[in-house]
């Protein structure tokens, strides 16, 4: 089968439909040279709309949104997108889905060159790529050797293509939140939760980075990892804490996304212990309950005093979305032996205000309901919540905060 066009990408951007409902891929593998195209030439397009995740790189569109040349919608906002975008709360199981709701028709894609069957790869993200390739009329594609050719739900046949762009952005990289004294102090307490032949489940920062680090001198075997891969898993393969023998019922790391550097990519290149999976598989928290020993860690802003969540607005302004929070933390609850998992500092950066609050100030999120949780992790130990009247849980929550906010919890 020949090769679809390559264009330059200015042109390949105008073979989007009118009214375009276009679906940018995420991540490490966010396009950045087709949106870049898609930013300079959206006065141009009739009225595109842009759908994303969280997109690394340097948002190279929103000059086209701020003057009023294209609609973004996005269900996680990040970095200079948080003021420009439209805000959609969305699990990321349920975005596959709200593709089809929305009648998405065109996607941004970035992908390795085909082989000799004809197959590029998405490498580090699937979770609602694939379904976005899927469904879309128009697909357009970066092509960039670098991407890694990966396992899983990742394979793209040239007959899905629309057109080739050569990139001419390198691939955008996620590099690890530094550690620092309290994160350690956090992670320290989250370990020694962890049951025997964990399936971990880490957000982004600070304390999954820290616990990931910590996990090399626990001497646990059998880990496994779903969710979001990043450098550290490395490490842990060196270290005998995650086993590239480990394939059923599922690879040793069972990603929906990559998000790392050269050192990640190059390592998940060709490698069967690592798999990148559609979040309708990768998010999906029924399945995702079914396996044994499901540990999800994730942080939040604040944690009121009956156990809710807001781990997306401060002072009601939306700093991130509900990603896979909300899946994750209720499948690890009702996995056999699995716990659900909030692990965060117990004051603001600045030690002014205490992230456990007793209650949710009107307008802030519910990111995780007060029934999913099972414990609150601070610096200053573990509030279980599990089996809890709301009594029980409010006074477990005022022992881990800061000292000099306890008297104003407990009271």
């Amino acid at each position: 089968m020949p090769l679809p066009a390559t264009l330059p990408p200015g042109k390949a951007i105008r073979l989007l439909p009118a009214n375009a409902r276009v679906v940018g891929s995420p991540g490490c593998g966010t396009p950045e040279t087709l949106l870049r195209a898609l930013g300079e030439t959206a006065d141009l397009l009739p009225a595109p709309t842009l759908y994303s995740g969280l997109q690394l790189g340097g948002y190279p569109f929103l000059d086209a949104v701020r003057h009023g040349h294209l609609r973004y919608l996005t269900w996680h906002p990040y970095g200079p997108a948080r003021r420009l975008s439209e805000y959609v709360p969305a699990r990321a199981s349920a975005v596959p889905a709200l593709l089809d709701h929305w009648q998405t028709d065109a996607a941004l894609v970035r992908v390795s060159p085909p082989d000799r069957n004809g197959y590029c790869n998405l490498g580090p993200s699937a979770s609602y790529v694939r379904a976005a390739v899927s469904r879309a009329t128009v697909v357009l594609a970066e092509v960039d050797p670098l991407v890694p050719r990966t396992h899983g739900d990742t394979a793209v046949h040239i007959s899905e293509l629309t057109a080739l762009v050569e990139a001419d952005t390198p691939m955008c990289e996620y590099h690890e939140a530094a550690r620092d004294p309290l994160g350690d102090r956090i992670a320290a307490h989250v370990l020694d939760l962890l049951p025997d032949r964990p399936v971990l489940q880490f957000g982004l920062g600070t304390v999954p980075e820290s616990l990931i680090h910590g996990l090399a001198a626990s001497g646990l075997r059998g880990v496994r990892v779903v969710g979001m891969a990043t450098d550290a898993m490395v490490a842990l393969f060196q270290h005998g804490m995650l086993s590239p023998l480990d394939m059923m019922p599922c690879p040793a790391v069972s990603a929906v996304e990559l998000m790392g550097t050269r050192t990640l990519m190059e390592f998940a290149d060709g490698n069967p212990a690592i798999g990148v999976f559609d979040s309708r598989t990768g998010h999906a928290p029924r399945r995702l309950g079914g396996l044994s020993g499901l540990v999800s860690v994730n942080s939040a802003v604040e944690v009121d005093l009956l156990g809710q969540v807001n781990a997306e607005t401060v002072r009601g302004r939306q700093v991130s979305g509900v990603g896979g929070a909300a899946d994750f933390a209720e499948a690890a609850h009702g996995s056999p032996g699995g716990l659900s998992v909030i692990a965060m500092g117990s004051t603001t950066p600045d030690g002014k205000h205490s992230r456990i609050v007793p209650a949710l100030a009107p307008g802030a999120a519910t990111t995780i309901p007060r029934h999913t949780p099972d414990a609150v992790v601070t610096e200053y130990g573990v509030a279980w919540l599990r089996g809890k009247t709301t009594a029980e849980r409010a006074e477990s929550l005022a022992h881990v905060a800061h000292p000099d906010h306890r008297a104003e919890l407990t009271k």
